[in-house]
C-alpha cells in the first residue's frame, strides 16, 4: 500500500495537538484496586448491585475487578462496567514526548548507524569527514528519512 506522506504529516500534527491535552494523565496514579472497585465503591455500590446492572453474577464482578488490576481485563469489559456505573471509558495511547519528536529522533538514530558504516570506512581509507561536516551529513540524511518516509525509518539495519 502506497503512503500519502503528506496526509501522513497531517495526521501526525493533528494528533499532536490532540494529545497534548493528554500529558498530564500520566501523572495520575491508578487505584491499586482498580478503577472499577474504586468508583463502585466511591458510589456506594455492592459487587452484587453492579452485577445486577451488568446483567452477570456477582462473581463476575469479583473476577472483573481482580482482572482490570492483573491488567488482563478487555476494553469491552470496562466499557459495560463503565456503562453500569454511569461512567465514560477514555481510551487513548499517549506518547512519551510528540510524535514529532519521536520521528524526528529515530530518523536521526537511523541516519547515525548508517553513516557509521561509511565512516569507519572512510577511516581505514584515512578519508575521515571533520565533525561538522560529519553533523551536517547525519542532518541531511535524517532530514531525507523522515520526508520521505523512507522504510529504513522504521525498518531494520
Amino acid at each position: 500500500m502506497k503512503l500519502n506522506k503528506a496526509l501522513i504529516k497531517t495526521q501526525r500534527k493533528s494528533l499532536d495537538e490532540k494529545l497534548r491535552s493528554f500529558i498530564h494523565l500520566r501523572s495520575i496514579i491508578n487505584p491499586k484496586s482498580g478503577w472499577v472497585k474504586a468508583i463502585r465503591e466511591a458510589l456506594g455500590m455492592t459487587t452484587s448491585q453492579l452485577a445486577h446492572r451488568m446483567g452477570i453474577q456477582q462473581s463476575g464482578v469479583t473476577l472483573l475487578e481482580q482482572r482490570e488490576v492483573d491488567k488482563k481485563i478487555t476494553l469491552e469489559t470496562l466499557e459495560r462496567a463503565a456503562h453500569a456505573l454511569n461512567c465514560d471509558l477514555v481510551y487513548s495511547l499517549v506518547p512519551k514526548k510528540s510524535l514529532q519528536k519521536i520521528v524526528d529522533d529515530q530518523a536521526t538514530r537511523v541516519a547515525k548507524t548508517i553513516l557509521a558504516r561509511t565512516t569507519h570506512t572512510m577511516q581505514l581509507e584515512m578519508q575521515e569527514a571533520g565533525v561538522e561536516e560529519t553533523k551536517l551529513h547525519e542532518n541531511e540524511l535524517a532530514n531525507e528519512i523522515k520526508n520521505k518516509l523512507d522504510s529504513r525509518l522504521w525498518g531494520t539495519l
